[in-house]
């Protein structure tokens, strides 16, 4: 049902912006119900909902013998208007995040497509030479296609998101539909997935993002004319579905304030007042919060003492694996796991290649920190929660803020961390970053990350299917050949 909804208010935007974008014109119809559920490949009730929806705001009108018709009237002064406006507001954000797709998801895109079948590559084909399709669909049905492969939902709503600011509006666009009217760049890329020429298919991909982010920048050098004003619309992606899960939100800031010591191990939280006072939330949800903490082992609720922090050794023997929002919250963390392992390579290296001395000095500083406390497989942690402050782009940093919480979910697997040859190779790879940051060895920081991160994913995820939690197995890629 939160899926349906999250689709239907794609379909929503999408079509709300074409007919603000002259798309859809007074009186043009619409797609039906039912040729917009094959578009969109989602079901007639959503499609219908979004409808509705269309018309309670005055888009459309809606009848069973004619339709949906479009009810507002602009002329052409009126969708320039429309145009101007909407990406006059949203102008760094959109040029940010068009730079922030390849080293986001060029790579995740590339094993997508490595990943699909012939007849998810027919199924691509024959989409890509249909002429009656607009091409916001044709992208929607092809993301499907091609991220679905991957079977990672956190990664889908993240594709979603993107899709939602910056394609689908730039190809609602009659002047950049034109522009792209008869490429052949997917066509290439279907064929070369036949050939197996996955390297040429890697620079195909990278090639038609970085083509999109100099279209956007074009179109706005020669078509956007009104100032762009101070305060703009940012990009944000939340990797939860509802505003409304407050208590996970913040069990993730106390697991990160856990994770610092701010709380050590052994002492009692604030109390449910003071915790409620000091995050500004009902104490309700504090106690939502702390029964979620309790279920993952992290912490344990005495009566008339308070809820004290458990050493790392403890957590594991009280973590309730049979929980149905703990297993939720461990599927979240292993998806995390995944978009990150796709895409830390690449973010690692426009993130370290732009460190300052100082910036470097502040990674080797959290770096020897874990090493004095013995703590060497939060390496990873350690610098990807740096990515969340450091990395160049906004677009990349809320992403990653939004990846790293989700991973603080995987806190009570840590606890079963008992075999020594990975203990040593966790030692490994903490004093390989260490020493490429001290050459400024940018490749191979990044190199050595991805792999310590793949590392981790694939345990994880062997972790997970012991405990019989979720549809992990094809998150780790095990038998997947990740080379070109």
């Amino acid at each position: 049902m939160e899926n349906e909804m999250e689709l239907q208010q794609i379909i929503y935007k999408t079509l709300a912006v074409q007919i603000e974008f002259g798309v859809y014109r007074f009186e043009e119809q619409l797609p039906t119900i039912e040729e917009a559920s094959q578009l969109f490949l989602v079901s007639t009730d959503t499609v219908r909902s979004a409808y509705l929806r269309l018309k309670q705001d005055g888009y459309i009108t809606l009848s069973r013998s004619v339709g949906a018709l479009v009810k507002v009237c602009y002329d052409t002064e009126d969708t320039d208007r429309h145009i101007q406006n909407f990406y006059a507001i949203r102008k760094d954000a959109l040029i940010e995040l068009s730079r922030s797709i390849r080293p986001l998801l060029s790579y995740a895109q590339w094993v997508g497509f490595k990943k699909a079948s012939p007849e998810t590559l027919d199924q691509m084909e024959a989409l890509a030479l249909r002429t009656d399709i607009l091409p916001p669909y044709r992208m929607i049905r092809h993301l499907q296609l091609i991220y679905g492969s991957l079977q990672n939902e956190l990664l889908m709503r993240m594709v979603w998101q993107i899709f939602m600011f910056f394609q689908a509006p730039l190809f609602s666009i009659r002047f950049t539909a034109r522009r792209y009217e008869g490429d052949n760049s997917l066509l290439y890329m279907i064929r070369l997935c036949r050939q197996k020429d996955w390297a040429a298919l890697r620079s195909s991909i990278e090639t038609f993002q970085e083509q999109l982010s100099r279209a956007l920048c074009s179109f706005y050098d020669s078509k956007i004319t009104v100032q762009a004003p101070e305060q703009q619309i940012p990009f944000q992606w939340t990797s939860y579905k509802k505003a409304t899960q407050r208590c996970y939100s913040l069990g993730m800031e106390l697991l990160k304030a856990i994770n610092r010591e701010i709380y050590p191990a052994g002492t009692f939280l604030p109390s449910l007042e003071r915790l409620a006072k000091e995050r500004q939330v009902s104490v309700s949800t504090i106690r939502r919060t702390l029964t979620l903490l309790n279920s993952i082992g992290v912490t344990k609720s005495f009566n008339g003492l308070g809820t004290q922090i458990l050493p790392q050794e403890e957590i594991a023997e009280n973590c309730d694996f049979t929980n149905p929002v703990l297993q939720r919250r461990l599927l979240d963390y292993a998806q995390s796991m995944q978009i990150i392992a796709l895409s830390c390579r690449e973010v690692s290296r426009i993130t370290a290649a732009a460190f300052t001395p100082a910036d470097r000095a502040r990674v080797m500083e959290r770096l020897k920190l874990l090493q004095r406390l013995g703590r060497q497989e939060l390496a990873s942690y350690g610098i990807l929660e740096l990515f969340t402050h450091m990395a160049p782009y906004q677009a990349i940093r809320n992403i990653y803020t939004e990846l790293y919480q989700q991973l603080l979910w995987g806190y009570p697997l840590r606890s079963i961390i008992t075999d020594q040859a990975r203990r040593t190779a966790c030692i490994t790879y903490l004093d390989t970053f260490m020493k490429c940051l001290e050459q400024s060895d940018v490749e191979g920081l990044s190199a050595h990350l991805e792999e310590f991160i793949f590392s981790e994913l694939r345990f994880a995820s062997a972790e997970l299917e012991k405990l019989g939690i979720g549809n992990v197995t094809p998150l780790a890629l095990r038998d997947f050949n990740l080379s070109f």
